[in-house]
């Protein structure tokens, strides 16, 4: 009698690029809070929140897209503080996690020549996917609760004359790490197709791309309606404070968009030839 014997989950791949990766986690994550607990310092004074948004006032429209938007009407301490979620410096320190992470554990290790010694230790190249989907897309999301920690961490260094929405941010927090795992899904997608180089290009532009196009929808009406193309999008910061639900059908894009991407990519990897 044949009997079929699946191979054991690679603990040991997982608990090792982990390791490596912990890191390089660790430094992004320390920056990103270390940047929302700046922004509180800056924005709690009442006499420099006022400059402030003098100043802004009188920036272009296509300056304060870049600042926040919207965002920046819904009040004074809330609508600042919510600059540091998605400031260009926050966004690239998540960025660099999302595209350098799965290429380097994926398409890396292949160019490499590490990848035929990985298989060969009864690991199927589906574990090896999940090893690097599990890293990557915990990791985005652990950045996110870091962010939202650092606001916490801020309210309680400095006092604020206007009461700090907590869980609207945490609303935020949540639907952001959505966003961030579903970035780390397109990531392994790309990571699982290409060569290493040409993955992290792709993805950057994918990125960058969506980046600038919700900028320009965000200023210029004509541009409306190119504002559901983007993955920024799904990201409602204005809505988040002044509604008390959840924006469920947001979610449920994000989610969407983790799901097709981390299993085309599986499937695509777990089929394809080495080397990539």
């Amino acid at each position: 009698m044949n009997s079929k014997r699946r191979s054991p989950f690679p603990l040991p791949l997982l608990r090792f690029w982990t390791l490596r990766i912990l890191p390089a986690w660790c430094l992004i994550a320390f920056m990103i809070f270390l940047f929302q607990i700046a922004i509180c310092g800056v924005v709690h004074d009442n006499e420099r929140v006022k400059a402030l948004l003098q100043y802004v006032e009188m920036l272009p429209d296509f300056i304060k897209a870049f600042m926040g938007g919207e965002i920046l009407e819904v009040g004074n301490i809330a609508g600042l503080i919510a600059i540091g979620y998605q400031d260009p410096f926050v966004l690239l320190l998540y960025m660099l996690y999302a595209v350098g992470v799965p290429t380097a554990l994926l398409a890396g290790e292949v160019q490499r020549g590490t990848m035929e010694l990985i298989l060969s230790r009864q690991t199927t190249k589906t574990q090896i996917y999940i090893c690097a989907g599990l890293i990557t897309i915990v990791g985005m999301y652990a950045l996110v609760l870091i962010m939202f920690t650092g606001t916490v961490v801020a309210t309680r260094l400095y006092d604020f004359y206007q009461e700090v929405p907590l869980y609207s941010f945490f609303k935020i927090a949540i639907v952001g790490g959505m966003l961030a795992s579903a970035v780390g899904g397109i990531a392994l997608l790309a990571a699982a197709c290409f060569r290493r180089g040409l993955a992290v290009s792709l993805t950057v532009g994918y990125l960058v791309v969506n980046y600038f196009i919700s900028i320009i929808a965000d200023w210029w009406p004509r541009m409306k309606w190119m504002e559901p193309a983007t993955i920024f999008n799904y990201v409602d910061g204005p809505a988040m404070f002044e509604k008390p639900g959840w924006p469920i059908g947001d979610m449920c894009v994000l989610i969407s968009l983790l799901i097709v991407s981390t299993v085309a990519g599986g499937i695509i990897w777990s089929r394809r030839d080495l080397p990539l």
